[in-house]
């Protein structure tokens, strides 16, 4: 989200200016960096054909509007990177809906072409969202949605549309929250009357999902809707980039914002960057959980990587980074555009590969060959994305790994454990990856990284302005989990049951438990908790996954400790369980208490507490 102060009130001339000319999806582009949505990078996992599309209805003579084709293509398109910020079901081609636009709408022409095409329809097919068939030769033509068995119009385009679904959609998500209930602002008149006298509308048509009606209004930072309609059970919704600015729109409304639960925080923030000084390693230096220790410090220059490599990109000065593997017959550049070129100089027919994998400028690559002979290649941009590859497949539609800092160097080896990467960000952050077991560790290291290198005996070069640094990482205290990833791979976990379905998530939360990063632990507990802990639901995952968990209990460690011991005595409360399961699973948990016992002399108190929760719950006896 961006940290200047943004003036809502002024949206309306924002909008005129874009409505005179702009690029058609400039708007788009700045709802939705404005309100914390960030380019995930790789490639985006709905497409125009993913929906639940139907296929009666269609006629194949209309043609598609250039505008909503162009959506689909965009990297934009924040719904094809992520549908679940819309709760929306997309319809293609579109279908010619039953329901036509009545003669005297005004419309159309009374004895023109009345049918709607829908290309989107509401969560519960409550509505759709569709344009004229008269109107379908337009680039960018209005948009109608369905309202009480009638259609009205929802957008003076389809680009204007699209904006707004985002500005509706995206500021709930990123954003600060405050609803007030229609009974309160219907007995103080004087709400409305402050509201319009304040803020001045956005210039957006009212939105008429649900039978809203709302119109909309901008504040610094702060979006105010108001439900005139039927169906706005909230009279009033703020959305707010930060909380004080929601809290200057409700005293300035004068709706009451105090309670524990009258202001909602936002559904996904950002991981925060490293607050990292410049990098400072001197020989003799060590990690202190003994992951690496300095070897030596000194002006060594990084290996250099031959010329050929650059002269893949033409022109030669739009080249950004370049690589070669071990032996030099991989050849990777960058360029400013993110294309990756790619040259096998030992293959029998050599001829470069390119391949636009990145939406910024290449700023790192590495390339390493395998004992099998697979050659592989990591990249890395600007924005913090690194796709990772084989030379002969594919590459994943996802990315390997983003941060929201601009990469710096790559590196990637054959270790004694297997293949490794190594990458760091311009925060001063290095993560190294075990490939076998997906095990990764964070090293904070420092600022002004300038290039990794990694070889076969563990040691990780690092040289910023003033030299290489030469660090030797023990494999083990790098990856004290490895050797639990490899096992969990040994689960046939999308056999088993959660709460919430088949357990196939069960690995991947499991092993982020054991992240560095607090954030990410605690979450996939708490994930884990939804899916495994229920007295109703028969959850066969629960047995196998204990183990592990218990593991990653007595890793001193753990980010998670206090919320992770909980969730394992909550696993053992199987007093009302269902379906015969709650035996096997409180004598799982009863197995691995002796070995958790010590932490009643644990230092932390909610540690303590938690493991008298398990003690209790574990001498409990399940129903019959």
């Amino acid at each position: 989200m961006t940290a200047e102060i943004i003036d809502y009130g002024r949206f309306a001339d924002r909008l005129r200016q874009w409505q005179q000319g702009s690029s058609r999806w400039d708007l788009l582009d700045a709802v939705q960096r404005e309100w914390g949505y960030e380019d995930p990078g790789g490639e985006p996992g709905h497409s125009r054909w993913g929906g639940e599309n139907r296929r009666d209805g269609i006629d194949w003579n209309l043609p598609v509007p250039q505008a909503l084709n162009e959506w689909w293509d965009s990297p934009l398109n924040s719904f094809a990177f992520d549908p679940r910020l819309y709760w929306v079901h997309t319809q293609w081609p579109p279908t010619v809906s039953e329901l036509e636009a009545a003669p005297d709408s005004g419309l159309v022409d009374p004895r023109g072409d009345r049918r709607v095409c829908v290309f989107m329809s509401e969560y519960h097919y409550s509505h759709a969202w569709g344009y004229l068939a008269a109107e379908a030769e337009l680039p960018d033509p209005r948009v109608v949605v369905s309202v009480d068995g009638a259609w009205v119009v929802q957008s003076r385009s389809l680009s204007e549309f699209l904006t707004q679904l985002a500005f509706e959609r995206l500021p709930a998500h990123y954003g600060w929250t405050l609803r007030v209930r229609a009974a309160t602002v219907d007995a103080d008149p004087g709400i409305v009357e402050r509201l319009t006298a304040s803020y001045r509308e956005l210039g957006l048509l009212p939105w008429q999902e649900m039978g809203t009606d709302a119109l909309s209004y901008g504040a610094p930072d702060a979006v105010v809707r108001h439900g005139r309609g039927p169906g706005a059970d909230f009279r009033i919704v703020v959305n707010a980039r930060t909380r004080e600015a929601l809290i200057a729109v409700a005293e300035t409304l004068g709706v009451d914002w105090s309670g524990d639960k009258a202001i909602q925080g936002p559904a996904e923030v950002p991981a925060p960057l490293e607050n990292l000084g410049p990098l400072s390693l001197a020989e003799g230096d060590a990690d202190p959980r003994g992951r690496w220790s300095v070897l030596s410090r000194g002006h060594v220059a990084p290996p250099s990587v031959p010329g050929a490599a650059a002269a893949l990109v033409q022109p030669p000065g739009s080249v950004r980074s370049v690589a070669a593997d071990q032996d030099a017959t991989t050849l990777a550049a960058g360029d400013a555009e993110g294309q990756v070129h790619v040259l096998e100089t030992d293959d029998e027919c050599p001829e470069t590969i390119t391949l636009t994998l990145h939406r910024a400028p290449v700023t790192a690559l590495a390339c390493v060959k395998l004992d099998s002979g697979k050659r592989l290649v990591l990249s890395g941009d600007e924005n913090g994305v690194i796709r990772y590859w084989s030379t002969r497949r594919k590459p994943l539609r996802s990315p390997f790994a983003r941060r929201r800092a601009p990469v710096r160097a790559l590196a990637a080896a054959r270790l004694a454990t297997g293949p490794a990467l190594a990458a760091a960000w311009d925060d001063g952050l290095v993560r190294v990856w075990d490939l076998s077991s997906d095990a990764v560790a964070g090293l904070r290291l420092g600022t002004g990284i300038r290039f990794l290198g990694l070889d076969a005996d563990g040691t990780l070069s690092v040289t910023d302005g003033g030299g290489t640094a030469a660090l030797r990482l023990d494999p083990a205290k790098l990856w004290p989990h490895r050797d639990l990833s490899l096992r969990l791979d040994g689960v046939d976990w999308g056999s088993l049951w959660t709460a919430r379905g088949p357990g196939h998530r069960i690995p991947e939360l499991i092993g982020k438990v054991a992240s560095d990063d607090k954030k990410t632990a605690m979450d996939a507990v708490h994930d884990l908790y939804r899916m495994l802990v229920s007295k109703e639901a028969a959850s066969t995952a629960a047995v196998p996954a204990i183990p592990f968990l218990v593991e990653l209990m007595t890793d001193p460690d753990n980010q998670a400790r206090s919320t992770l011991l909980l969730l394992i005595a909550d696993l053992a409360d199987v007093r009302q369980a269902r379906g015969g399961r709650g035996d096997a699973q409180l004598a799982a948990v009863r197995e691995a208490l002796p070995v958790l016992r010590y932490l009643h002399d644990d230092p932390e108190s909610s540690i303590r507490w938690a493991a008298n929760e398990l003690e209790q719950n574990c001498a409990a006896s399940p129903a019959s």
